[in-house]
């Protein structure tokens, strides 16, 4: 990609903005861009490591970008596909936050799911992650995501940040990766590039200083805002930064032993493709100094405590978890997630939260597909390992041989990580995985 299939005023910009840099930032868009996986802590799989990400301990670039459709460990929650660049919020935030401590965070413009995911795996279980993301579509999308990561302490939102704003709520970490022009997924996605113009990075500009203008109301005292994009433009970028810290209640925060490649703003940090293996990101740092806001007290709204048993039957620490029945589901909540729960499940549209434990159906329960991913499944309930063809092929739908006396529910396993539920019933197998789940494509091509 040459200067001359971008947009004209985009590249006399970033002539001006990199000077003598500017050609080898264009070599480097008609490159591919580089694959990188950020791994989950919490599900050990065999993904071999090739490349780390100097920036993120838990990721590493892989040489080609493979199916990941037909990886059963994709499906079980092993890793996270994530473009790198994004990993270093979590590099930044292990440098000002005591992740050991009970955290209240809150991840504004969330979907699909990488910062999440990150944040979930950097949080302690007692904390309790709010993710939010407006848009239905990319919520459902977020929703799937953070299933597949198996954390419980998330509560998945779909609020604007006035909405947040007037709630009450309040939080320790602040996380808004903000919608932006995407000049950062140029090499990526084509389509950002006929999108592009100047009006559309002013209309950003604009959408980004009132969402952080709103939301960073949010914060406790010497609680961290984290803003970030995937553009190049001060406009976006530093200027954001400039117009909130014209506010005296912030400060900037620097991030120490910066890797290479990087490169400082006067607010904060740049990533080029020509200068690291990542793609166009942005990134600040601020601390609040303000004074704490009030938060709503709990109300009273009762857990189910019948159901408590069903809780014991498919949870290892059933004690550290309240259920609570809606419209004849189940759900279980972490004990510092049930008191969030409670004041704010109307007034910031609570999507989803907890473990969604599956359908009551008399004195038992029909598990539902969260419930087997869940990092919380009990592991006293029977597995069933299959190997990668009878994995793909459950994947699929698909009514699998299973060479077992078992009667009863289990969990389908694919190196010892639990992709869903199965029955078996006198030699018959039932194969629970969800409808809208299911592979789609022809796996046969690339079995074995």
């Amino acid at each position: 990609m040459s200067g001359n299939s971008l947009p004209l005023a985009f590249t006399q910009r970033i002539q001006q903005q990199l000077g003598d840099e500017a050609n080898s930032f264009f070599e480097a868009l008609n490159t591919s861009p580089p694959v990188s996986i950020r791994l989950n802590p919490n599900k050990t799989s065999g993904v071999l490591l090739n490349e780390n990400v100097y920036w993120c301990d838990k990721a590493t670039y892989l040489n080609e970008r493979p199916i990941f459709t037909i990886d059963p460990r994709f499906h079980a929650g092993a890793y996270y596909v994530q473009e790198a660049s994004s990993m270093f919020i979590g590099f930044a935030l292990k440098q000002v936050i005591d992740f050991n401590q009970t955290l209240t965070a809150i991840d504004l413009c969330a979907a699909p799911g990488g910062k999440t995911t990150h944040l979930l795996s950097l949080m302690n279980s007692d904390s309790t992650l709010f993710s939010n993301e407006i848009i239905s579509n990319r919520n459902s999308i977020l929703r799937e995501n953070i299933v597949k990561w198996g954390c419980a302490n998330a509560i998945v939102t779909q609020a604007n940040a006035n909405e947040y704003t007037s709630s009450g709520l309040t939080a320790d970490i602040i996380l808004v990766d903000a919608p932006c022009s995407g000049e950062g997924m140029f090499r990526k996605d084509k389509n950002a590039i006929t999108e592009w113009s100047e009006e559309n990075v002013k209309n950003c500009s604009i959408r980004q200083t009132e969402i952080i203008d709103s939301i960073s109301t949010c914060l406790k005292e010497d609680g961290i805002l984290v803003y970030s994009t995937c553009t190049y433009n001060e406009q976006e970028n530093d200027l954001i930064i400039e117009h909130l810290l014209k506010n005296d209640e912030f400060e900037k925060v620097d991030v120490l032993n910066l890797p290479n490649g990087i490169v400082s703003t006067k607010y904060g940090y740049q990533f080029f493709p020509h200068k690291i293996k990542g793609e166009g990101f942005y990134c600040s740092i601020l601390k609040y100094k303000g004074a704490t806001k009030s938060e709503l007290k709990a109300s009273n709204i009762k857990p189910a405590t019948n159901f408590k048993k069903h809780l014991t039957e498919y949870l290892a620490n059933a004690n550290d978890f309240i259920p609570y029945e809606h419209k004849g589901e189940l759900y279980a909540f972490p004990l510092n997630s049930w008191k969030y729960f409670q004041p704010y499940q109307k007034k910031l549209s609570i999507r989803q939260a907890g473990i969604y434990m599956g359908t009551i159906k008399g004195d038992m329960i029909i598990p539902s597909h969260d419930l087997a991913l869940t990092l919380d499944i009990n592991p006293k309930i029977k597995r069933i390992e299959l190997d990668k063809e009878k994995a793909l092929h459950y994947l699929k739908g698909e009514t699998i041989t299973i060479d077992s006396d078992y009667k009863g529910w289990c969990l389908a396993t694919y190196e010892g990580l639990s992709i869903g539920w199965m029955k078996l019933i006198q030699g018959r197998m039932n194969n629970y995985y969800p409808k809208s789940s299911r592979i789609k494509m022809n796996i046969r091509d690339y079995e074995g």
